[in-house]
């Protein structure tokens, strides 16, 4: 049998096969513990939460930056998740498109965009209203995500959560795009001020123009 030569670009196409994947899998574990309502697990077991560069920003919270910051900023969202009150008829199922990733040039950092679209159930203030009430959504945005290699296993370095509309399903996006947001807590303020990217039905989407479904991975992390 003739001997096969591997060569280094077959080596790194294998790498990248299956860091692809193990990323993947990453993501999808943390939106599995995120159905359990289990933040603690996604703070010690998905993010890099000791790395110096730890970053996530929801919504429109702002960036929570550097592992205390973050810790104490999951450390709320998991004491909100345990508790029952604001939960009566909860819903918040995300289901992630295929996503986009880069890889820098040594192999241990990563970027990636997923699309998502969520049917939601949650205390909202849809048009004519004047509080909270339980209210049915559609949901879609996109995480833009970035990852590193720490002791040959990927984790989250930094998480931003975009929205592009929260809408009560039966007045749609063009008559409210948004009736829900994610706001910082009060005990906790955020290390850089919000970014948005909320749907305008009077804003005109064009490839020549302000306003596209962004953002996007840059030619080289």
């Amino acid at each position: 049998m003739a001997n096969t030569k591997v060569s280094q670009n077959d080596i790194i196409r294998w790498r990248r096969s299956a860091d692809n994947s193990a990323i993947q899998m990453l993501v999808g574990q943390a939106v599995t513990y995120r159905d359990k309502m289990d933040i603690k697990s996604i703070r010690d077991r998905i993010f890099a939460i000791d790395h110096p560069e730890v970053r996530i920003e929801l919504g429109e919270s702002g960036g929570y930056e550097g592992p205390e910051h973050v810790r104490a900023y999951l450390d709320f969202w998991a004491d909100f998740f345990t508790r029952p009150d604001g939960k009566r008829g909860w819903m918040d199922f995300q289901h992630l498109a295929e996503p986009v990733l880069a890889f820098s040039e040594d192999g241990d950092r990563a970027r990636g965009l997923w699309p998502f679209f969520s049917p939601q159930a949650k205390e909202a203030m849809p048009h004519g209203t004047d509080e909270r009430m339980l209210t049915a959504l559609w949901v879609c945005g996109k995480y833009d995500i970035e990852f590193i290699r720490i002791d040959g296993e990927w984790k989250i370095l930094k998480l931003q959560q975009i929205f592009y509309m929260r809408t009560p399903y039966d007045l749609g996006w063009l008559k409210q795009a948004d009736c829900l947001r994610i706001l910082p807590f009060h005990a906790l303020a955020p290390d850089t001020p919000p970014r948005y990217y909320y749907y305008r039905p009077d804003a005109v989407y064009s490839g020549d123009g302000l306003y596209t479904w962004g953002p996007f991975l840059p030619e080289s992390i």
